[in-house]
């Protein structure tokens, strides 16, 4: 907070004392009329109605304030404040509330956006750590225009091909823009080096023709605030090589790939093509490795969550295209129409740092052609793929969760039966098998097939209400580890002291938006774009969906983090004593384990409300589907 602010705020609190078991604020007494700051002890947050012995919706520890939300609407509290033990609480005035959210901005920010907040401070945190470490990089996230350096060099449409030709050669520079006639002068267009040889040389056009007609249409362009790795991504994803940059709609500057990767080590476009032009398994190989060090590099320089992932994901859809183009060369499919769709975190788009192979196949069978045989082709086909990706990194599914498993390796018609059986049916198998196998995503091939598959489940999943129920019943069976006494419940296992982020952390989200984007016919299949599409329908506020996608990102980031630091350790235990090698080797076989006493301050803080969004979002769970 500003100094002024914070003296201000300091002179009108005041302290008092709460016994064990006093009710604090609660929704009987009306419209709140206090903040309430926890200086010692615990205050647990009950739903109305709870039950004596019901767990708290939330607990609150030293540091912590509430009721906000109340405050800022100018309404009762929706939960109930009970001191959990004897505690010590400061007050502030609601009048003396609003002067303060009022003369601090950060302090607004903090009020009214608590968690993205605390986010951005850590990201800050993890940047300026990078920054110390290696102070001759350019991080990518960094904002575009920090890369600006000169004013872009425009034509209008009609402008002469060799009038653009001349003067990219006495400028020496790799690209124009086309930019309409008269102000505001909008880009239209991009004339690059390549295009000389694709669209003027080869094409045979005249060099007195206007550059309307050798420029590339609509050219990719981004605003200034967006960071480095945006225009990386795009680049990778889409293959192109230049950004136009806008300010408040303003033509400001061109990021080639040129200047982004010179930035790096590592090039996002030698990795994208180097897996393209893979030429045999250790060749694709190699590459794999390429995008684990690139993921480590922009994790330290504090990239999130959402934007690593894509990234990851991005060069890994790559990875397997090639994979199984290499794998057509030991065994061809069959002539006909297939697609390779990619299961639970690789189909949700949320691929980390140490992950195996879920994935399966769609065929069609061609008319006239034995199934049997076909599907036998097809088999030996995902076999090599699997091989092969298994060589690159991805080790083989131990459920056999893969392609070249019979049962996964179906036409349209039996993909549609084996889903409904499961919706009909719904055992505990069945379950299992629907959590992972309805986030497919197609990787590779005739997407249509995955895609009328997904409208299919779509259609069809929303009339099972039992089969709701059931996926309900086990989702909330798995709770964030968040205590009564502590701020988090390590559970037992071979790293006593821990919790597992993946299962305690992630999963309460991605089962949760699973279930509300089949209920309410959402087609995405990533965790925070379920969110995002289906809270509109569930009436659910915008900030409300924001702060859960957050609360997501954040454990996510926590994993990957976590996971680099494995990688790290086994590195450097190749010259450890043998303790030290069994202790890395045990952090290996749990990389999705942290131990929450050893996070800074400001990390564990963020941990303890993104578990709570998980608790909430579970909450909204047991509403929809267990009344």
């Amino acid at each position: 907070m500003e100094i002024e602010a914070a003296r201000h705020l300091a002179t009108r609190l005041s302290l008092a004392y709460y016994a064990k078991g006093t009710t604090l604020q609660s929704p009987e007494d009306g419209q709140a009329t206090r903040m309430f700051i926890v200086q010692k002890g615990l205050i647990s947050a009950f739903r109305p109605r709870a039950a004596a012995a019901s767990e708290p919706a939330l607990t609150l520890t030293e540091g912590e304030c509430f009721p906000i939300g109340a405050l800022i609407s100018r309404r009762p509290s929706v939960l109930t404040f009970v001191a959990g033990q004897d505690s010590f609480c400061y007050q502030l005035a609601l009048a003396d509330f609003e002067h303060v959210m009022d003369v601090s901005p950060a302090f607004r920010n903090f009020a009214t956006q608590r968690l993205a907040t605390l986010l951005d401070q850590s990201r800050r945190g993890v940047q300026r750590q990078y920054t110390a470490r290696v102070s001759d990089a350019h991080s990518l996230a960094s904002p575009l225009r920090s890369i600006i350096s000169r004013t872009p060099v425009t034509v209008t449409p009609d402008t002469p091909i060799r009038e653009v030709l001349e003067r990219m050669k006495a400028l020496r520079i790799g690209s124009v823009v086309i930019v309409s006639p008269g102000p505001p002068g909008l880009p239209v267009g991009i004339f690059t080096e390549r295009d000389v040889l694709d669209r003027v040389a080869l094409a045979g056009i005249a060099q007195e023709a206007p550059i309307e007609q050798a420029m590339t249409h609509n050219p990719f362009c981004l605003p200034s605030h967006a960071a480095l790795f945006e225009a990386a991504q795009a680049m990778t994803r889409f293959r192109f090589r230049h950004v136009l940059v806008l300010e408040e709609g303003r033509l400001i500057g061109v990021v080639s790939e040129r200047d982004l990767f010179t930035l790096q080590r590592l090039s996002l476009g030698e990795i994208a093509k180097s897996i393209e032009q893979s030429e045999n398994v250790a060749a694709l190989a190699h590459a794999s490795g390429e995008v684990r060090r690139l993921a480590g590099a922009l994790l330290a320089q504090g990239v999130g969550a959402e934007q690593l992932t894509q990234f990851v994901t991005t060069l890994n859809d790559a990875l397997t295209g090639r994979a199984l183009a290499l794998a057509a060369l030991e065994n061809a499919p069959p002539n006909t129409a297939w697609c390779w769709i990619g299961l639970g975190s690789e189909g949700r788009m949320e691929q980390t740092l140490a992950t195996d192979q879920d994935n399966a196949l769609i065929f069609d069978l061609p008319t006239g052609k034995d199934l049997g045989e076909t599907r036998v082709a097809f088999l030996k086909f995902a076999d090599s793929a699997n091989q092969i990706l298994d060589r690159c990194g991805f080790p083989l599914c131990k459920g056999d969760i893969m392609a070249r498993n019979p049962k996964w390796c179906l036409t349209p018609t039996e993909w549609r039966k084996t889903f409904a059986d499961w919706m009909a049916t719904p055992h505990p198998e069945a379950l299992l098998n629907a959590a992972i196998f309805f986030d497919f995503r197609a990787l590779h091939g005739e997407t249509t097939l995955a895609d009328e598959l997904r409208q299919w489940l779509n259609q069809q999943a929303s009339s099972h209400a039992m089969f709701f129920l059931l996926m309900t019943q086990n989702a909330l069976q798995v709770r964030p580890p968040l205590g009564l006494l502590r701020d988090f419940v390590a559970d037992d296992s071979e790293l006593p002291g821990t919790v597992d982020l993946k299962k305690y952390g992630a999963r309460p989200y991605v089962d949760a938006a699973r279930i509300f984007a089949l209920k309410h016919g959402v087609s995405a299949s990533n965790t925070a774009e379920r969110i995002r599409l289906a809270a509109p329908r569930m009436r659910m506020p915008p900030d409300e969906a924001a702060a859960i996608v957050d609360g997501f990102h954040f454990i996510q980031l926590l994993r990957l983090r976590n996971q680099e630091d494995v990688e790290l350790d086994e590195r450097a235990s190749k010259d450890a004593s043998q303790e030290d090698i069994a202790t890395a080797n045990v952090r290996k076989a749990n990389p999705n384990r942290i131990d929450p006493d050893a996070l800074n301050a400001l990390d564990r803080r963020i941990l303890k409300e993104a578990l709570r969004q998980a608790r909430k979002l579970q909450s909204r769970l047991e509403m929809d589907f267990q009344r």
